[in-house]
């Protein structure tokens, strides 16, 4: 599920490029980093899990301080004042709402 999450994200990136801080590599990293068990922040079924019971923060990298290192994935069309503008919802396009 969270792949198609990704997906979709994917596709507002497409749409709305200047709304996101990050750009479509960053997502790609994402899903690939999801299942290479390189990073712990994704492993295990909560927060808890991850720190008592399996002990991951110690074994493991955080992938959020990866991506976050890797200045390529900043999206440079992103424009803070155009999406503070805007607010925080995306309203649909109007060709999308005909019928």
């Amino acid at each position: 599920i969270f792949i198609q999450f990704l997906d979709c994200i994917f596709q507002l990136v497409n749409q709305f490029p200047d709304y996101f801080e990050f750009n479509a590599r960053y997502l790609l990293l994402l899903s690939e980093h999801i299942y290479s068990c390189r990073f712990g922040t994704l492993l295990c079924d909560s927060e808890r899990e991850r720190e008592v019971v399996a002990g991951i923060r110690q074994r493991t990298y955080c992938m959020w301080e990866y991506l976050d290192s890797i200045p390529d994935l900043i999206n440079p069309m992103f424009d803070r004042a155009t999406s503070e503008k805007a607010g925080d919802l995306l309203m649909p396009l109007l060709c999308c709402l005909e019928t």
